[in-house]
Formats: structure tokens, C-alpha cells, sequence
């Protein structure tokens, strides 16, 4: 249990909280490209989501778990690379500025889920629609604040999106060093693979914003 609460426990913890919160958002792209395919398939993919509520719960209490695992273990981390930088010469300066960014990225992307919870997720659980004939598609499309139809929203999203990006393209580096897995090395594919989450996975989801705002999807 020492081992756990040391800081190379800790930072094994970020690291495979990281990854988990990382399959989720992969998992979320995967729902949200029903908006291509069209409303029907959308709202017929949520309705599913609805129809096992239970289990859904279920999963959102993991999963905020594992994120208050991995803020309150990166937040600990922070304060003792901080405290320590203080403790020693210039030399951690590097260190102690990839720390600051990650805190600063963290920051954003907290403040981008409390926003994205607030209005669509909310919307969606306490069924809040306009009419009777909207749908869970046409909230998504909504022309108001904290819905992607509304265009200073979509900005936000588009650069909360991005800080997100750095913020797991850094944590992959980080997670990699930590478990010793060097460029070099027979397994440094695995920072090539790690594109799909810190690139591939955010870009799609601008791409639907982007698609949001063009009237592609609509």
C-alpha cells in the first residue's frame, strides 16, 4: 500500500486513470459520429443509452472516480515537483514548467466538463426540451449558450478540445518516461500509437463541431 502513495505510485495511478478516462473519450467520439449517419440513428443510439440507465450510472460513477483519482493525484504530484523546485537549483526549471502547463490544461479542460455537464449532459438526463418534438439530436444543434449550434460555444469547445490534446499528448510522454519505455526502444511504437488519442480522437471531435457550425450536420 506504501508503494501505492509514493510518487512513482502516484504517478503510475495518473497514468492508468489517464488511459482509462482516454478509452472513454474514445468510446464517446465512437457515439458521437451517429451524428453523420443522421437523427434517427442518433436518437435511436441514446434511447438504448436510456433504456439501460442503471448500468449507465453505474459506469458515470466509475468514471467519476477514476477522474477525481487522477486530479487529486496530479494536483499532489504538482505541489511536491513545486515544493521540491523551490528546495533546488535551476535545474528543474523545465520540469517545474511542464508541471505548471499540465496544471494550467488541467484547469481547462475541468472548467470544459463542468460546462459540457452543465447544459448537454443535464439537458439530456432531466429530458429538458423546448417541445414536444425535440429531439435529443436538435439539442446538440441548439442556438444557445453551451450547445454546439451556438457559434462562441463552438469556439470554446474547438480550444478546450485542443488544450485537451496537449494535455494527453503530454501525459502519454510523461506516463511513457515513467514506465522507462524510451523512442528507441522496441515498444517506442507505443508513442506513435499514442497519436490516436491525443490527435485523431480530439481532431474528430472538432471535426463535428466544425460540422455543426458549416450546416453539414444539421
Amino acid at each position: 500500500m506504501k508503494f501505492l502513495f509514493s510518487s512513482l505510485g502516484k504517478k503510475i495511478q495518473v497514468a492508468f486513470s489517464g488511459l482509462l478516462l482516454c478509452i472513454f473519450l474514445m468510446m464517446h467520439l465512437i457515439n458521437n459520429l451517429a451524428l453523420f449517419v443522421g437523427p434517427e440513428v442518433f436518437n435511436k443510439m441514446v434511447a438504448t443509452l436510456e433504456s439501460i440507465k442503471p448500468i449507465i450510472r453505474v459506469m458515470e460513477a466509475g468514471l467519476l472516480i477514476i477522474l477525481l483519482m487522477h486530479i487529486g493525484n496530479a494536483l499532489q504530484l504538482t505541489f511536491k515537483n513545486r515544493k521540491a523546485s523551490n528546495s533546488k537549483s535551476s535545474n528543474n526549471q523545465t520540469s517545474t514548467l511542464n508541471s505548471r502547463t499540465m496544471a494550467v490544461s488541467g484547469t481547462i479542460v475541468l472548467l470544459f466538463f463542468i460546462i459540457h455537464l452543465r447544459y448537454i449532459w443535464y439537458t439530456y438526463q432531466a429530458h429538458l426540451f423546448i417541445d414536444e418534438t425535440e429531439t435529443y439530436y436538435d439539442v446538440l444543434l441548439r442556438n444557445d449558450w453551451g450547445y454546439l449550434g451556438h457559434t462562441p460555444t463552438a469556439v470554446f469547445y474547438v480550444l478546450a478540445i485542443m488544450f485537451i490534446a496537449f494535455h494527453i499528448k503530454h501525459g502519454f510522454q510523461s506516463a511513457l518516461k515513467t514506465f522507462g519505455v524510451l523512442k528507441q526502444s522496441r515498444i517506442g511504437l507505443l508513442y506513435g500509437l499514442s497519436f490516436i488519442f491525443w490527435g485523431f480522437i480530439p481532431a474528430m471531435f472538432i471535426v463535428i463541431i466544425i460540422s455543426i457550425q458549416a450546416g453539414i450536420i444539421n
